[in-house]
């Protein structure tokens, strides 16, 4: 039996394999029993931190090649270390022999109050599955706005499969805890808006010179520098988490895998064949006969299409020659006799009507008046 939390990211690069290492060594060092499995099966990096590079891994218990207990190393600097192998990236086909293997080998481990889990960042269907069987989930972020925005994809995620449990965010190499606030306030806003998962403060590791340092000298920071602010901070992360009972939750790793395994097959369970997909292939005969059966009814249509076109021709030209006819009846011409008839009478009238014309406005002359001056000067002497 042991409490098993899964420490993630969304993102390469925020210091999530070296939070669970020096997680673990801090809570070895408050007195609690620990393990710590690398599950980052892209590339193993506890060996990198610790320098320990060993001869078998996980994959060799797969195979059935070693046993659980012959590949773990047993009490670094406190605690147990189960190597993965870089690169193993098919324990998410494993063969119902192999899955069975895999859980069995968890029976005869012995008990631990922690068993942790570092995963790979890449949220595939493996990390997922992590996640999911795990009594908590430590998802590692830093300030910056890529990372906080791959925590979100992550919890996103975790969301559309109904994962119900608070989800613990831990804010590594902060500048202040001012700036770490608020890069949680943030995240939080968003996720209450969006999404139905919870999401509770864990704490934060202030960024310092001393965790590079100790890189480079492939030794934790926990170990080598105890006094650092790195140091104090993952002591203070640890207290947060061993104030709660380590026996609420605890459940057996068995158990742990056997619900891994079944999130893992049901994820990738193949999907149900359509109703068109599961319809019986048809023989050859069968498939002739269908299509002669076919193109008979075609040729019975186009009959019947062609004789119906033939009836709406010769109907057209019936109703055409009758329209013909009618229009020649109306508009047809008058005998030439009466055309002269009718253009004699009309210059009669008008040559009338023009006499008439004449007669009215033609004006009335006066009578001509005799200009004889002579005349006139004798009778006006007289």
């Amino acid at each position: 039996m042991a409490k098993i939390i899964t420490i993630t990211s969304g993102k390469d690069g925020v210091g999530k394999t070296s939070v669970s290492l020096n997680l673990s060594l801090s809570l070895a060092a408050t007195g609690f029993k620990v393990c710590l499995f690398d599950a980052d099966f892209t590339l193993s990096k506890v060996n990198i931190f610790t320098g320990i590079y060993p001869e078998k891994n996980l994959e060799s218990v797969i195979l059935g090649r070693s046993s659980l207990n012959e590949i773990i190393i047993k009490n670094y600097q406190g605690i147990d270390i189960i190597p993965g192998n870089s690169g193993m990236k098919n324990i998410t086909d494993l063969t119902p022999a192999q899955s069975h293997t895999l859980s069995r080998a968890f029976l005869n481990l012995g008990d631990y109050d922690y068993f942790i889990l570092n995963t790979s960042s890449d949220m595939s269907s493996l990390v997922l599955s992590f996640c999911m069987a795990s009594n908590e989930i430590i998802l590692v972020t830093s300030c910056e706005s890529t990372s906080l925005t791959n925590t979100y994809s992550m919890l996103k995620k975790l969301s559309k499969y109904h994962y119900d449990l608070p989800v613990k965010i831990l804010i590594n190499q902060a500048i202040s805890g001012k700036v770490a606030k608020k890069a949680y306030d943030h995240l939080k806003e968003l996720v209450n808006k969006f999404l139905p998962i919870k999401i509770k403060p864990l704490g934060i590791v202030a960024l310092d010179k001393n965790v590079q340092a100790s890189s480079i000298s492939r030794t934790p920071f926990f170990v080598l520098f105890p006094e650092t602010i790195a140091s104090k901070c993952i002591n203070g992360i640890t207290r947060k988490l061993a104030n709660k009972d380590v026996r609420t939750g605890a459940m057996p790793l068995e158990l742990f895998w056997d619900n891994c395994l079944s999130f893992i097959q049901k994820l990738h369970k193949p999907k149900k064949k359509s109703a068109a997909q599961n319809v019986r292939p048809k023989k050859k005969n069968e498939h002739d006969s269908e299509i002669n059966k076919t193109l008979s009814q075609i040729k019975s249509r186009l009959s019947i299409l062609t004789k119906e076109v033939s009836d709406i021709k010769k109907s057209i030209e019936f109703h055409g020659s009758r329209l013909d006819k009618s229009k020649e009846k109306v508009f047809q011409p008058p005998l030439l006799k009466e055309v002269s008839a009718i253009k004699k009478s009309l210059e009669f009238h008008r040559s009338r009507q023009d006499k008439k014309k004449e007669k009215i406005l033609k004006p009335s002359l006066a009578k001509e008046i005799p200009l004889d001056f002579e005349s006139w000067l004798k009778k006006k002497s007289n």
